[in-house]
């Protein structure tokens, strides 16, 4: 065995988001990572950098917590394939948090299989963020399912963007890239044009009879929580019949912000957003989206919506804080470590911390 294998110490992660959490910090150190750019992603030559960080990271570290969704080519499951070809006692324990794979079609869902089956080799867990995918995830891929947990989500707002003020609004706001689906949203602004309504995109560059009551845009990382802030309500258009969760971020922020959020009824929302209690769920077509609107803008109903956007904020920020999912990470890391380690007990157990946490 070589040397440098046999002196692996300590946790590294690529999730450097949470990192600022000092439970967090205590566990996990930050491994090798390319400067990533919210509008652009990496290029080729920032994937294979990030490949090469995790690499190098998996003969310095007992455990790695990883992203599961990160870059076009997903550089980190190529790392996890390459390390299953070592032997078991070579390998550090890994664990893969965030939102699973969508399958691809024809040859590319042949090529991700066969990375899929030979990566599942290497990972001890997976840490996800919907019920959905927990139970969809093993089905697809054929992983075992006592390898698969939901981890609940969180708001990424700083402190100091929640510190600041927040005021009722004077738009409705659609924002992000990711499964999503702003055509229904459109026709809808298009039966209201008494209301402004800002996307914060690039699937509308291009989009034929853009009313003059919609905006849309890509927007950089530093100004999408400043249009939350200065919304009157929140929607997240989602694409649906897809087999992974999406669109979390934004309406957790929303929530956190003190903002009504209105999602169409997807993949994993119904783990964060309940109907009429938190926020509002529709359908996603045109009419759904036209008669949530028109109902939040009713001053009949002025007292729910308070209701309602009170409960939401309490949730994010009792519920769905970056606190709460480090503390759960860290709790896995330390049990898939222990449980790997003969003779040896972990002091959590993740099945009881998801049940109370969710």
């Amino acid at each position: 065995m070589p040397p440098h294998i046999t002196r692996r110490t300590g946790c590294g992660t690529s999730l450097d988001y949470l990192l600022g959490i000092p439970e967090f910090a205590a566990t996990f150190n930050k491994i090798a990572l390319p400067p990533w750019r919210y509008e652009t992603g990496y290029n080729l030559r920032g994937e294979l950098a990030l490949l090469w960080g995790v690499l190098q990271a998996a003969t310095r570290y007992k455990g790695l917590l990883l992203f599961t969704g990160r870059g076009r080519f997903k550089p980190e499951v190529l790392a996890a394939f390459l390390l299953s070809f070592l032997p078991r006692r070579w390998r550090p324990t890994i664990i893969f948090c965030g939102e699973t794979w969508e399958p691809n079609s024809g040859w590319r869902a042949v090529f991700d299989r066969i990375i899929v089956r030979f990566a599942d080799r290497a990972i001890s867990r997976y840490a996800l963020l919907s019920r959905d995918e927990q139970r969809l995830f093993p089905l697809i891929w054929g992983i075992d399912p006592n390898k698969v947990y939901f981890v609940p989500y969180m708001y990424t707002l700083t402190e100091e963007e929640r510190a600041k003020s927040v005021d009722r609004g004077t738009y409705i706001f659609a924002g992000g890239n990711s499964f999503r689906d702003y055509g229904p949203l459109v026709e809808a602004a298009c039966a209201l044009p008494e209301y402004q309504f800002v996307c914060a995109t690039r699937k509308l560059d291009g989009y034929p009879n853009l009313p003059p009551n919609v905006r849309a845009m890509q927007v950089p990382s530093n100004v999408f929580p400043e249009l939350l802030r200065g919304a009157s309500v929140v929607v997240v258009p989602l694409r649906m019949g897809t087999k992974r969760a999406s669109g979390q971020q934004t309406y957790l922020n929303a929530m956190a912000l003190g903002k009504l959020v209105i999602v169409n009824d997807a993949f994993g929302v119904r783990d964060y957003v309940r109907h009429r209690e938190n926020g509002l769920i529709v359908t996603g077509s045109p009419d759904s989206y036209v008669e949530a609107l028109r109902w939040v803008f009713d001053p009949a109903n002025a007292s729910e919506v308070e209701r309602m956007i009170a409960q939401a904020r309490e949730d994010a920020l009792q519920r769905f804080n970056p606190m709460q999912h480090a503390r759960m990470l860290v709790a896995m890391m330390q049990d898939a470590l222990a449980s790997e380690t003969p003779c040896s007990s972990s002091p959590y157990r993740v099945n009881e911390v998801n049940s109370d946490a969710s």
